[in-house]
């Protein structure tokens, strides 16, 4: 044991007077994360909105096929219970909930829409109002056959309301998912090279011969990085809430918890891979391009920069299974949403299957020397 403290404490005074390795870990993260909060990304787009439908009826889909647009998208319609999309337009990610009854397109009865907006975001409001009165007005007369003289206010409401959403915009978006880009450098960039370049010196072929052993090397080296990941994290999400002025709900002495095992589930991921990489690289010349090709798709398709409604459907299929993407999701819900780790379902499951996946990749291709 006090060999194993001894190597970790070496290991980490190590890292810190890398100056490479502190760059990429902590201050490029930071950078692009303040450049990027500083940007303007509130230009036009077209509004997203989560529809909850209780008809599903021929009519209740023509509804939602006309809100979404033929040739050009008119609204972002994402399909959800009321609980999902009331979330959504609570946190910033839709601008209005539409709940569309059980009785639209009954003949002879009232249906009425119940249609909540986020009342920070006035102009997406006019235009999700404008589009929604135009497309029922337009399918009751097409589907009613009925004159213009009639009004579709006989066959169908829209009762609205406004709540106070929590979303933070794009700068509430952006630092947790800087902090989950660090994780996966950290863990996936520096085990890769210091390994790759520890077996091609012959480092821990000489380790296994001395009672230090290799196995108690390698344990260290993944101590500091677990202990590198847990701090960076700390830093880039408390340095982004003051410089971008983002109220970051961690003021529950838990959420730092929570944060902590999120972190550590994402480094073990992405330092699992990189043990997987470093395993299979002979040389920092074949490593490298190995873990560039695997970080880069993830660090643009992982919801890191923007969120994943705005790449095309058949792209984010995918993107949402990516590990980077239940990171980053993961770390959003609890830095951002309030959420515990206990209620992160679908974020939890999907970390442990890569990291079980990943293991097991290890330890089938990593070698001593």
């Amino acid at each position: 044991m006090k060999i194993y403290l001894a190597l970790t404490v070496v290991s980490m005074k190590m890292y810190f007077r890398n100056r490479q390795a502190l760059f990429w870990a902590l201050f490029f993260p930071l950078l692009v994360m303040l450049i990027f909060g500083m940007m303007n990304f509130n230009g036009y787009n077209a509004p997203s909105v989560g529809v909850h439908d209780e008809a599903k009826s021929e009519a209740s889909r023509n509804l939602i096929k006309a809100l979404q647009g033929d040739e050009e998208e008119v609204l972002k319609v994402s399909i959800g219970t009321p609980e999902e999309i009331l979330h959504d337009l609570e946190f910033g990610e839709s601008r209005a909930a539409i709940i569309i009854p059980k009785n639209y397109g009954v003949p002879g009865e009232l249906a009425v829409l119940q249609v909540t907006y986020d009342e920070r975001y006035t102009q997406e409001r006019a235009v999700i109002s404008t589009v929604l009165k135009q497309v029922t007005d337009g399918l009751f007369k097409e589907y009613a056959a009925v004159p213009d003289e009639y009004l579709v206010e006989n066959s169908i409401n829209v009762n609205e309301s406004l709540i106070q959403g929590q979303g933070q915009g794009f700068k509430g978006w952006l630092i947790p998912g800087i902090a989950a880009m660090a994780i996966m450098q950290t863990g996936l960039f520096t085990v890769v090279f210091s390994l790759v370049r520890f077996k091609s010196q012959g480092v821990l072929r000489r380790l296994k011969a001395t009672p230090i052993g290799a196995a108690h090397f390698l344990a260290g080296q993944l101590t500091t990085k677990a202990i590198v990941v847990v701090i960076q994290t700390y830093v880039l999400i408390i340095v982004g809430a003051v410089a971008l002025g983002v109220s970051v709900n961690t003021g529950r002495l838990g959420a730092w918890f929570d944060l902590t095992i999120l972190a550590l589930l994402g480094g073990a991921l992405f330092i699992a891979m990189g043990l997987a990489i470093s395993g299979w690289a002979k040389s920092e010349e074949t490593a490298a391009p190995m873990a560039n090709v695997i970080s880069m798709p993830m660090m643009f398709l992982s919801g890191v920069f923007f969120p994943l409604s705005v790449m095309p459907e058949w792209l984010t299929r995918w993107s949402q299974y990516l590990p980077l993407t239940y990171l980053a999701d993961g770390m959003r819900a609890i830095t951002v949403e309030g959420a515990t780790v206990i209620t992160l379902g679908n974020e939890l499951i999907g970390l442990t299957v890569w990291i079980i996946v990943v293991f097991a990749i290890a330890t089938k291709t990593f070698r001593w020397e």
